[in-house]
Order: C-alpha cells, then sequence, then structure tokens
C-alpha cells in the first residue's frame, strides 16, 4: 500500500492506495501546518494500519514552509521506522497534473508551473489557471488523493528525500551581530 501525505496547504490530506494505484481511502481536513500527529490521527481515521505501507510519498510542496516540511519529515520518519521507501510528489501536480496551476508564494506572487514547462514565479496569471490564493475564487488545493502513479518520483531512501524549493528562502540576517552571538558578544 502507498501512502500518501500532503500539508503544504491550509488542507491537509492523506490517502492510501492500493498496488494497482487504485485509491482505497481518502480523508481531508482543514488546518494550516497540520501537525504529524494530525496526519496520522487521519490515516487512523480511514482504518489504515501502518504495517502495510510499501512506500511513503510526500508532498514536496511548494507551499507551506512549515507545511511541506512537516509531510517529508512524516513520510521520511514511517519510511525509516517501516523499512521501506520514500517518494515526492509536487504540490502542482495534487491540484493538477494537466492545466496550469498556481501556488502562493509572497504577497502578490504566486509559484506558476504550466504543463511541460519549469515551474516559475510570477505576478500575473494566465487565464485559466487553477490554484489557490486571494486569485481564486474557486479554490483548489493540492489533494493527496489526486496523486496518480505517473506524477510521483522515482523511489528512494529517506534520507534522499528533499522538499521543492523553487524561491530562495526569505530569511532576514540580524542587524545587530551580538543578538545572535557575534563577535562582540
Amino acid at each position: 500500500m502507498t501512502v500518501v501525505l500532503s500539508s503544504s496547504s491550509p488542507v491537509a490530506s492523506v490517502a492510501v492506495f492500493g498496488p494497482d494505484w487504485r485509491l482505497n481511502c481518502s480523508k481531508s481536513q482543514q488546518g494550516n501546518n497540520m501537525a504529524s500527529g494530525a496526519l496520522l490521527q487521519m490515516l487512523g481515521d480511514i482504518g489504515f494500519s501502518l504495517e502495510d505501507a510499501t512506500l511513503c510519498v510526500a508532498d514536496l510542496g511548494p507551499g507551506s514552509f512549515t507545511g511541506v516540511k512537516v509531510a517529508v519529515t512524516m513520510a521520511k520518519t514511517l519510511a525509516f521506522a517501516l523499512g521501506v521507501k520514500v517518494a515526492g510528489v509536487t504540490a502542482f501536480d495534487l491540484v493538477s497534473a494537466v492545466q496550469s496551476v498556481a501556488i502562493p508564494s509572497r504577497k502578490g506572487e504566486y509559484f506558476l508551473r504550466e504543463p511541460g514547462r519549469e515551474p516559475e514565479i510570477v505576478r500575473a496569471l494566465p487565464t485559466g489557471s487553477i490554484g489557490y490564493g486571494a486569485t481564486f475564487d474557486n479554490q483548489q488545493y493540492p489533494l493527496a488523493e489526486r496523486c496518480t502513479a505517473g506524477v510521483v518520483s522515482k523511489a528512494t531512501d529517506p534520507v534522499d528525500l528533499i522538499p521543492l524549493y523553487i524561491a530562495e528562502p526569505s530569511i532576514s540576517k540580524a542587524k545587530d551581530t551580538t543578538v545572535m552571538g557575534g563577535p562582540n558578544a
């Protein structure tokens, strides 16, 4: 059984697929930056036994920095504990593998992935794109149940799975290095 975990958006979800990639069960829950305990609870709610896992798939983003880390860390932890491989899937593909998908970035910016092209950061969205954020009336969130075998990365060891980073982190540097234990401390 393949377990898919997604928590990169305000909607966290889990899905469990059988060997023929047929969806056996799925549950979705609202929440921003879901804790791994909530994802485990959702797996329990749908009656999944962790011992049945043969592959753990994580939503690699882009999306909420903390939310992406939760799904990736949980997939890696489960895989280590169960002795199985991990794989990743982009949040774009969990919205739609065949349409232009936009995911909010910084204020006024979106990560945009158009079919057959690499993701980019844009301010203006093309007509017909789908996704979530303030621009969209009909929000389409990444959902684990939309995962298909064709969009999952090659299975690998848990240590090798990393989130999808399209933009540099927006971390500011300390203005006064003595605050951070710099040379003047």
